[in-house]
């Protein structure tokens, strides 16, 4: 099943700033350029907190009432819950793990949070990416051998396969590096002392 990066996100920057402002929640995830990279504007953060809101993983409450005596919408503040937490655990973790060609976005949330678990996982589940991103690499490979020799298939369409094999390498020989980054101790984990 494919992790929803607007919710990791949404979730994530939520316990990062707790207790927050929906608009300093959404302050945060644009200062991160998400609207480019994860298709995640404004409306859709605070559409977003609201499905966090009703499926308990977020809860809402008002700081002190202003002069006027009356809670001001910028002074609701978010919070997770206890299953918001284990939900976003979980929502990182399938996005550490899930190798997806078309789809980097999943993992690109996950890069947000890589310091919010333990040392040892992330170096295991990045290791596991990097397996799969080569398998899938050979795949795309004998992809193009067979689209190449195909008499059915316009001989242009190799182009489309040869564009994921090229994206697939470019994310390969990220993760590389990035797990290299983490082993020689690039980080801070949970535990660790900076």
């Amino acid at each position: 099943m494919s992790v929803d990066p607007t919710r990791l996100l949404v979730l994530g920057a939520t316990r990062q700033e707790q207790p927050a402002t929906g608009y300093a929640i959404m302050r945060e995830l644009t200062s991160w350029g998400v609207q480019d990279w994860a298709s995640v504007n404004p409306g859709s953060i605070y559409g977003a907190l609201r499905a966090l809101v009703k499926d308990g993983l977020v809860v809402e409450g008002a700081e002190p009432a202003a002069k006027s005596g009356r809670a001001h919408k910028d002074s609701i503040k978010f919070r997770l819950t206890e299953e918001g937490e284990s939900a976003f655990t979980n929502l990182l973790r399938g996005a550490l793990w899930e190798v997806d060609p078309y789809r980097t976005a999943p993992f690109m949330a996950a890069l947000c949070f890589l310091v919010d678990l333990g040392r040892d996982e992330v170096i295991a589940a990045v290791g596991e990416r990097t397996a799969r991103l080569e398998s899938q690499l050979r795949q795309f490979q004998f992809d193009e051998m067979q689209t190449v020799d195909s008499p059915t298939k316009p001989p242009h369409s190799v182009e489309f396969v040869k564009l994921a094999a090229a994206r697939l390498q470019g994310e390969l020989t990220f993760t590389r590096e990035l797990l290299e980054r983490i082993r020689t101790g690039s980080y801070v984990f949970p535990g660790e002392v900076g």
